[in-house]
């Protein structure tokens, strides 16, 4: 054998025993997801009495910057609800829980305070918008790590899921406009 043949043949047993050592690694453990798809299909009214679908607008309280003078000031606390089914809708099931989940993949929740950024046609700074679990003693939602509310069980082929949205400063607010969104879905147990 050529001294050529010979670095090949060295050089196709070490990459073979490279391939082979990657391939001969355990694994740790394994992740089993599981799931529940029910027949509950209950219609989705957001906001006033009487709205129609799931999309919806929490109108705040125009306040004073004064109100929002310091890191952590909240202020302009106002209730809405979202509301589940409705009396002729007999596809939402009594006895069946209802609770919210708020999308993480809403591109303005803020990872840091679980709140609502503005959107860039606010002209306010300084300012995020809080929601609180109304049915839970208005407890705050921190829409990053802990998104799903309180369950509401069906009654009656409807439910009511109460919540508050409120200004909460992030340092002294400025005058301006306050936009901002967040997704949701529905869960049902």
């Amino acid at each position: 054998m050529g001294l050529n043949m010979k670095k090949n043949t060295l050089q196709f047993a070490l990459f073979a025993i490279f391939c082979a050592a990657g391939a001969a690694q355990a694994s740790d453990g394994t992740i089993t997801f599981s799931g529940k798809l029910t027949s509950v299909t209950c219609g989705v009214h957001g906001g006033e009495a009487g709205a129609t679908g799931g999309n919806f607008t929490v109108v705040l309280p125009p306040l004073s910057t004064k109100a929002l003078a310091s890191k952590g000031a909240v202020a302009g606390s106002t209730g809405f609800n979202i509301v589940v089914g409705g009396a002729e809708d007999t596809g939402c099931t009594d006895g069946t829980k209802a609770s919210v989940h708020f999308e993480a993949t809403s591109p303005l929740i803020n990872s840091a305070s679980g709140n609502l950024k503005l959107t860039s046609d606010s002209t306010a700074a300084n300012v995020e918008v809080q929601i609180s679990d109304a049915s839970a003693g208005n407890a705050l939602i921190n829409l990053f790590t802990n998104r799903t509310s309180t369950p509401v069980v069906i009654a009656k082929n409807t439910a009511t899921l109460p919540f508050t949205a409120q200004y909460i400063a992030t340092g002294v607010a400025t005058p301006g406009t306050v936009n901002t969104n967040v997704q949701y879905s529905i869960s049902f147990n």
